[in-house]
């Protein structure tokens, strides 16, 4: 008996489920042609699966029917010259579909839970550890004493920042002096003058190289400050004249500058409560 294809073996199981096939039986040769790739970044977190409800209410906003395989949404029709290619596709089978920043909001304005939006792709964020919320609380004290009468406000993680109109992120915490520039409802900050992040396991190296990265492509950022959990570590990165620099602070009696929102920042109160256990 000659083995299904992978084709053969899709259609039939959207046939079984009542699920309409969009198959485009293209070969490998057929799919291929001067694509833009979307490249696919190690260190971003997972991408979202999509629940059944999720799927339903996004395809009855969409002017295009798109299908849903194991909380992925996928496109429907080829794929052209020149479309943009999500790093998962496959050539010969549906693409997963490459989110609009409309569409993002909307989906993020329903949702129960916060995501990112990084070139049409919407990720989960990951929870907390008692350290990240305790480093979170102190940082927020810390800084909100300070800038009172700075003419420089906070906003905390609730808060979405447009590095781009195709990136969307939530820092732990983010400062902006003078008036605060806001879209979508006044729930996107468009000119955070400083961001901060607490590591986390799963997403250290998201926080450090890609993070890093879109912070420093953002005109209006002039420091990025990356705070460790599991060790009196914390790394500031400015903005000056003359490029991007880096200074390493891991002495508790260690004081951040951050002159460009007019305050010092001691690593004792970041760390105030926080014990660290040696294996």
């Amino acid at each position: 008996m000659e083995r299904a294809g992978r084709g053969a073996i899709y259609k039939r199981a959207l046939a079984k489920f009542g699920l309409r096939t969009c198959y485009n039986g293209a070969t490998k040769t057929e799919a291929e042609g001067p694509k833009m790739a979307i490249e696919r970044v190690d260190s971003l977190p997972r991408p979202h699966k999509f629940t059944v409800e999720e799927y339903f209410a996004f395809e009855e906003r969409s002017e295009f029917k798109h299908e849903f395989i194991d909380g992925v949404i996928y496109d429907c029709g080829d794929v052209l010259p020149g479309d943009p290619i999500h790093p998962d596709y496959v050539p010969g089978y549906p693409m997963p579909h490459l989110f609009s920043v409309e569409e993002y909001l909307a989906f993020e304005a329903e949702s129960e839970f916060k995501h990112e939006f990084i070139d049409g792709i919407i990720y989960d964020m990951t929870g907390g550890t008692s350290n990240h919320s305790e480093i979170k609380v102190n940082l927020t004290y810390a800084l909100g004493s300070r800038l009172r009468e700075s003419g420089c406000w906070m906003r905390n993680s609730d808060m979405l920042v447009r590095i781009s109109e195709t990136r969307h992120v939530y820092p732990d915490l983010s400062v902006v002096c003078g008036e605060a520039l806001l879209a979508e409802d006044d729930t996107v900050l468009l000119n955070p003058v400083a961001v901060f992040e607490v590591l986390s396991p799963t997403t250290a190296g998201y926080d450090r190289l890609t993070k890093l990265d879109y912070y420093r492509g953002m005109q209006s950022i002039l420091a990025y400050v990356i705070v460790d959990q599991y060790e009196y570590q914390v790394e500031l990165y400015t903005r000056s004249g003359s490029g991007w620099h880096w200074q390493s602070f891991s002495d508790i009696d260690d004081v951040i500058p951050l002159d460009m929102i007019g305050c010092e920042l001691p690593l004792a109160e970041i760390y105030r409560g926080i014990e660290f256990y040696q294996d």
